[in-house]
Parts: structure tokens; C-alpha cells; sequence
């Protein structure tokens, strides 16, 4: 049976290469899945493309994640105290943003408009999808491996906020106009590596990441259903 090793007993290069294998698995499992179980709905492919992805980053960062959990789990209230102040700065700076872009573009990202959809035409599956899957898939990804790559807070966390922010730009076509959403992204993003990095643990922006997405699909999915969304 393989042991992994912890991030701290890797060499530099070596958690460098499981970043860029990380990323890559991120884009590679979906379309894997996709081609593999044509058979049944997308969206239930999609959500089984983030659980097999989540399986295979834990196991790489297993024994981190572990040790994180435990930080947590001893620590919850400072946990989520921290958690909480990073994550309004970052909710602030992400309502800022997407009000002054509104009115540059007058309209919500590409991302924002692919998740509404998916949300109003199957709820369920949405909700289990960006409530429990998307942020355990993406926490792992833009917080956890792009952690192992410096030490320092600050470079953490712009770079995880860019990749982040980047990331949430993929859905629909691309206009370059549409770099500017990278901001209202990437400030959530920048806030959850901030917090992770001053509790210790990745599970921190795991709970806020998960808080965050449920209120604003039920958020959504209220304003759906009485008519204020169409």
C-alpha cells in the first residue's frame, strides 16, 4: 500500500507537480466522465465528475487534510469567528465590484448566469452541486494545492484569488470585457485563502465557501419561485 507523504515532507517540485496535475484533473475528469456516462443526464455527470475529482485530491493531500480537519474540528469557534470576518471583507469587496461592473456590461457573468440556469431547470441536484461538491472540489483546488506552493500569505493569496476569479470565468463565450469579473470572484477567493491560511486549515473556507454558495442559491431559487427572477 503507497503512504503519501504530507506537503511539508515533499519537495517543492514535487507538490509543484501535483498542483499542475490538480488543475489539470479539474478540467480532464469532467470531460472524462462526460464521454464515459453519455448515457445519463449531464447534470448528474457533473455532479459525479466533482465527487471522483474530490476523492482523487484528498487522497493526494490526504494526511494534510486530516491533520487540517482536527485543527478544525479543536478549533471550530475560532474557526469560524475568523472565517466570518474574511468572509464579509470578501462578500463587500465582491458586491463592490459586481456593482460597478454592472454598470459598465449591465449584466452578470457568463458563470452566474450557467449556474442560475441549472439552479431554476433542476434545483436538487444544483443545490447538492454548489452546496456540498463545488466548494470541497474548488477549496481543494485554489486553496489547498495552490497553498503548498509558498509559504507567504500574501502571495497565496493573490495567487489563489487570480486562479480563482480565472476559473469562474470559463462558462459561456469568452469577451475580453469579461476579465473584469475576474475582480468580484477573485476578492472571494483572495478572503478564503486569508483565512485558511491564518486557521490553518483548508476546512475553514471549505465551511464558508459551502455557507456562502447555500444562502445564495436559496436566495435564487426564493426570488425564482415568486416571480422576482425569470
Amino acid at each position: 500500500m503507497i503512504k503519501m507523504k504530507s506537503t511539508s515532507e515533499r519537495d517543492w517540485l514535487v507538490n509543484f507537480g501535483l498542483f499542475v496535475l490538480s488543475m489539470i484533473l479539474f478540467i480532464l475528469v469532467p470531460t472524462i466522465m462526460a464521454l464515459t456516462l453519455f448515457f445519463i443526464p449531464s447534470k448528474l455527470i457533473s455532479l459525479i465528475s466533482s465527487i471522483v475529482y474530490i476523492l482523487i485530491i484528498f487522497l493526494i493531500y490526504k494526511n494534510d487534510l486530516i491533520k487540517e480537519f482536527d485543527t478544525f474540528k479543536n478549533n471550530f469557534k475560532n474557526c469560524f469567528k475568523t472565517g466570518l470576518k474574511y468572509y464579509i471583507g470578501g462578500l463587500l469587496a465582491m458586491v463592490f465590484f459586481n456593482m460597478v461592473i454592472s454598470v459598465v456590461i449591465k449584466d452578470v457573468s457568463a458563470n452566474e448566469n450557467a449556474v442560475r440556469d441549472m439552479l431554476f431547470l433542476s434545483p436538487v441536484l444544483t443545490m447538492l452541486s454548489i452546496a456540498i461538491t463545488a466548494p470541497l472540489s474548488e477549496e481543494l483546488l485554489f486553496r489547498k494545492s495552490v497553498g503548498t506552493l509558498t509559504k507567504n500569505k500574501w502571495i497565496f493569496a493573490v495567487l489563489s484569488g487570480i486562479l480563482f476569479g480565472g476559473a469562474h470565468l470559463l462558462a459561456g463565450e469568452f469577451k475580453l470585457i469579461n476579465l473584469l469579473f475576474i475582480l468580484p470572484y477573485g476578492s472571494l477567493g483572495f478572503a478564503f485563502a486569508l483565512m485558511d491560511h491564518e486557521t490553518k486549515s483548508t476546512w475553514t473556507s471549505v465551511m464558508m465557501h459551502a455557507m456562502h454558495n447555500t444562502l445564495t442559491g436559496i436566495m435564487l431559487l426564493s426570488m425564482y419561485f415568486s416571480g422576482a427572477l425569470s
